[in-house]
């Protein structure tokens, strides 16, 4: 969570900062920088009236941006004239707010700043990519990697761009009327307490949800490829894991941003030539670097052996190294969607759920295998037994 280092003797500027905040960020009041750890992301906030008479306000200003690691810089003043917000603005302030200004006035310029910190100076959490000409496919493996790493404890919001509505809010039996355009309407604002409020959450996991259409069934308009990827920036510095089903997104420039800045790239394909050439004609128009390449997996959905055109030739038309197989039942997989509860979330370790394991890297349960091992030691033991 950032926060507000304020500059001060004043409790009750300090009060009124927490105040306009809504209780929900720190307002640190010190006298010197050099007294506090600068950890995390945060602003500092400059208040003229701490300033000593003696001493010019540019020079005060200065003094703290070359030990403030970086961080924005904010003046807080009663004198709002223009040629003093442009004084403080070339000594190194980012912004300046009234001294004695209400809530809505500061908070927005406040909330504003913060995001941009906690989005710069915060460590991100681990982007996961998964694209396919399947969305549904790719939707489902998408939600069952989310929910994996959620039940290992990670706190983990899940993407889902697939329309005309989302796949995943269907799959986990959710209704998500929080979505990307409003979202990035709340970017100044948004914070982890205010998604907690408006994201839908997945109580046996503790999986976020945001969708793209907002529960609308419709495309979001007047949102641009900047827009969303400053929100997922945003929201990786909120969430250990992001994992994002580009679904209908098939705007390369955007694709090949959120590439670049991905963890692993997921492509989802079934074992039929004609995917596999949607798959090769989505990657030709993506042209990703060669770093992001390097960060390719082709996930075979649905994998059978007995199908001739294998992983490993399906991998080698693409140009990607690794291949994962994912089989599937397609049975209980669909039983699994109409029902609402994610495949992920059962107890039986079948090949589909240790497949999502070793996806998501997390050591496959043993579990599974001990029923095997009983069975063959009780035979081997009425064997004896008869032997004897």
């Amino acid at each position: 969570m950032p926060a507000i280092h304020l500059l001060s003797i004043d409790r009750t500027l300090t009060q009124r900062l927490s105040a306009a905040m809504g209780e929900r960020i720190t307002v640190d009041m010190v006298q010197s920088l050099d007294a506090i750890g600068l950890e995390g992301p945060g602003i500092i906030v400059i208040d003229h009236a701490a300033v000593p008479a003696e001493r010019s306000l540019a020079s005060a200003i200065a003094t703290v941006a070359a030990a403030a690691a970086g961080r924005a810089i904010v003046l807080a003043t009663d004198d709002m004239n223009a040629g003093q917000v442009l004084a403080a603005v070339r000594a190194g302030a980012t912004d300046v707010i009234p001294r004695g200004g209400e809530g809505a006035e500061i908070a927005g310029i406040l909330s504003r700043l913060l995001n941009n910190a906690l989005a710069t100076q915060g460590l991100p959490g681990r982007l996961t990519i998964v694209l396919g000409a399947d969305c549904e496919a790719a939707a489902i493996l998408a939600t069952d990697i989310a929910v994996s790493h959620s039940l290992n404890q990670t706190p983990t919001l899940l993407i889902d761009c697939t329309l005309p509505s989302s796949t995943a809010e269907a799959y986990l039996d959710l209704k998500a009327d929080y979505g990307i355009a409003s979202a990035v309407a709340d970017l100044d604002r948004l914070d982890t307490s205010l998604l907690a409020d408006a994201l839908v959450r997945h109580e046996a996991s503790g999986l976020a949800l945001l969708t793209l259409d907002g529960g609308t069934a419709s495309e979001p308009v007047g949102l641009s490829p900047n827009d969303i990827v400053g929100l997922i920036q945003l929201l990786r510095a909120c969430y250990d894991n992001v994992v994002l089903c580009a679904g209908s997104l098939r705007n390369a420039g955007l694709l090949r941003e959120l590439a670049s800045q991905a963890y692993a790239i997921e492509i989802v394909c079934s074992q039929s030539i004609r995917e596999l050439d949607a798959a090769r004609r989505l990657l030709d128009r993506i042209v990703l670097d060669t770093a992001s390449a390097g960060r390719l997996r082709l996930l075979v959905w649905d994998h059978d052996s007995g199908i001739l055109l294998d992983g490993r030739r399906m991998a080698d038309a693409l140009g990607i190294e690794a291949v994962l197989p994912v089989p599937t039942d397609r049975v209980r997989m669909r039983n699994a969607l109409n029902a609402g509860r994610p495949l992920a979330m059962q107890r039986n370790n079948g090949p589909y759920t240790q497949a999502i394991q070793r996806i998501c890297g997390i050591a496959v349960s043993r579990k599974s295998l001990m029923p095997r091992f009983d069975s063959m030691r009780r035979m081997l033991q009425r064997s004896v037994e008869r032997t004897g």
